[in-house]
């Protein structure tokens, strides 16, 4: 039996496509380095869930202890009355980070992060303790997860907030970058195409 060469292109086209889409996971339990760039296999970025950090400094003094409070203001909401309702990923390039409830959140592959108990909130209460050196600066990148508890990526959304604190001796012009990610409408683009390219090439590939 002769198999046609353009049906075994589209076959060959539809099993690229799927090894090259990784498959979406949520992470009730914390989330690792997988999310040091984002929380890409868990819902959309959307501008309209913001993420806060109450407590900061516009400078920080040399080894000073601030109480900061990580909120993620979101839309979304729960749908399934399960407990699932937020998380994060924290990322601080300096000085030390003392969670003030341990059982919501942990330290996981060099960030902080939920736990399965802080996966019931979208807020978490934590103590910064800055670095000796007040004339440089430091790197907060923080990525927060507002879930609507349906245990899967779907239906979820995310944003990020990355920002430098400079220390009071510190006078360099920083930019900070608030939103690392700014192609939302493009992710869509791509995901909506693709999903259209994979049901016509199966379709055509098994008629």
């Amino acid at each position: 039996m002769r198999f046609p060469p353009q049906r075994f292109l589209h076959l060959v086209i539809i099993l690229t496509i799927v090894l090259v889409i990784p498959a979406s996971q949520s992470y009730p339990n914390g989330v690792g380095e997988v999310a040091n760039d984002g929380c890409v296999c868990h819902g959309v970025i959307r501008e309209t869930t913001e993420l806060i950090v109450e407590g900061l400094p516009t400078k920080y003094e040399s080894n000073t202890s601030y109480n900061l409070t990580l909120k993620v203001n979101g839309a979304i909401e729960n749908q399934t009355n399960s407990s699932a309702f937020g998380g994060f990923r924290m990322l601080v390039s300096h000085g030390e980070i003392t969670l003030e409830n341990t059982s919501r959140g942990q330290l996981l592959g060099g960030g902080w992060t939920h736990s399965e108990e802080g996966n019931k909130f979208r807020e978490w209460n934590f103590t910064w303790t800055s670095p000796m050196d007040n004339t440089s600066y430091v790197e907060f990148k923080i990525f927060g997860n507002a879930v609507n508890g349906n245990d899967n990526p779907y239906g979820d959304e995310w944003n990020s907030l990355i920002f430098k604190l400079p220390g009071v001796e510190n006078n360099d012009e920083l930019k900070n970058q608030n939103n690392l990610y700014e192609f939302e409408l493009y992710e869509k683009v791509i995901l909506a195409s693709v999903s259209l390219v994979i049901i016509i090439l199966a379709y055509r590939a098994i008629k």
